[in-house]
């Protein structure tokens, strides 16, 4: 039986503020470095959670940056003990939080696959037995003698990675998807992952990547400001999240428009063209664009050989499929542009072909992905 069992739990942490110290010259901020220590203030993360999360469920951690979606993963997985309340976890938990943790840099890859997988809570034993699959998956059998520091930042993720996806858990708590290595180790990696998911009893997964949550997962979690404004089924759940996205943060100010960097967007956006006909310079495209806000952006771009094209005409079209897919209010998220790019006259002339989105075509910068039957069509296959 595997269970997460949260009720009006906590969390304080002690942080430390350094008041503005006035000096005149070098002398004087020395001495006021010296004998004016810090002031320790205590800094509340979570607020009051309560949840219960039980065998079958796939959960969505969804809010803003700074929500508390990290702290409250690393509160299951017992990286910070809750000031008050309670939390019972029952069954074998795998955080894949950060994969470092437990590696040191003066130790052989083999023992280092020791040490992180002790971190992990695994026995020494059960560890040695699957020291060489670790080592071949990760593509590092001839490194098992050689010191971690003198591995690529690129390896160290592939061994983390292995040592961490080694084992089938319970419970698998992740903080955005886990990606690592060249496009080869990301096929295994994403293939493991897939196994370790549909192995798992329960999964907790933090993430902005709207359509992976809304693909793996059947619950989820808004937070805001360290609390749970909402708990339900994932689209209910996406539905808030775009909500609480369409406003700014109690304590952020929003940016004037004048004060924003050249060349960006208020509203990050992601979306799809799914295809293009063309005909005569003129090239016809069609897909889906919405921000991260939930809200359908207007900016469509394709950049070409450097040049950017903006559409000489848009028409935004209804798009019941996405807009239940993605839990999102406004259906009206898909669009047919029309660009005029008068030295194309075919789609195979279109190598290298960018599409981007944003609030307007000037403020696009938000890329748009290729459905992969028009990729392919570009590539001539």
């Amino acid at each position: 039986m595997a269970r997460i069992s949260v009720n009006a739990l906590n969390l304080e942490v002690p942080i430390y503020v350094q008041p503005e110290r006035k000096a005149s010259n070098w002398s004087a901020l020395f001495l006021g470095a010296a004998f004016d220590p810090p002031r320790r203030e205590f800094a509340r993360l979570l607020t009051d959670i309560s949840f219960e999360v039980v065998e079958g469920d796939r959960v969505a951690l969804l809010g803003r940056n700074g929500a508390g979606k990290s702290t409250l993963l690393r509160v299951i997985n017992g990286v910070y003990a809750p000031t008050s309340g309670h939390l019972k976890v029952e069954g074998s938990c795998q955080a894949l939080l950060n994969m470092s943790l437990g590696f040191n840099s003066e130790a052989t890859v083999r023992e280092n696959i020791l040490l992180r997988g002790t971190a992990m809570g695994l026995t020494a034993k059960k560890l040695r037995d699957h020291i060489e699959p670790i080592l071949e998956f990760a593509g590092l059998q001839t490194k098992a003698n050689h010191r971690l520091r003198t591995l690529s930042a690129g390896q160290k993720m592939r061994l983390g990675f292995s040592i961490s996806t080694t084992f089938q858990h319970d419970i698998i708590l992740m903080d955005e998807w886990v990606g690592a290595g060249d496009s080869e180790f990301m096929k295994k990696a994403t293939e493991r992952m897939k196994s370790r998911v549909g192995g798992s009893k329960i999964v907790m997964l933090a993430s902005h990547s709207i359509g992976l949550l809304r693909d793996i997962c059947n619950k989820g979690i808004v937070l805001d400001a360290g609390r749970i404004i909402f708990m339900g089924d994932i689209v209910s759940a996406l539905r808030a999240y775009h909500d609480v996205m369409a406003h700014p943060a109690d304590t952020e100010q929003p940016i004037p428009e004048t004060e924003l960097p050249a060349g960006a967007a208020t509203a990050p956006g992601y979306g799809a063209i799914e295809s293009i006909t063309v005909s005569g310079g003129v090239a016809c495209a069609t897909g889906w664009a919405v921000g991260i806000n939930g809200i359908p952006q207007q900016g469509i771009v394709i950049e070409l050989s450097g040049t950017r094209y903006s559409p000489k005409r848009l028409e935004r079209r209804e798009r019941q499929d996405v807009a239940s897919h993605l839990g999102l209010r406004e259906s009206v998220c898909g669009f047919f542009a029309v660009f005029e790019m008068p030295f194309v006259e075919d789609v195979a002339q279109m190598q290298g072909m960018q599409a981007f989105t944003g609030e307007t075509a000037e403020v696009a910068r938000s890329p748009l992905r290729l459905a992969p039957l028009l990729a392919a069509q570009i590539r001539g296959e």
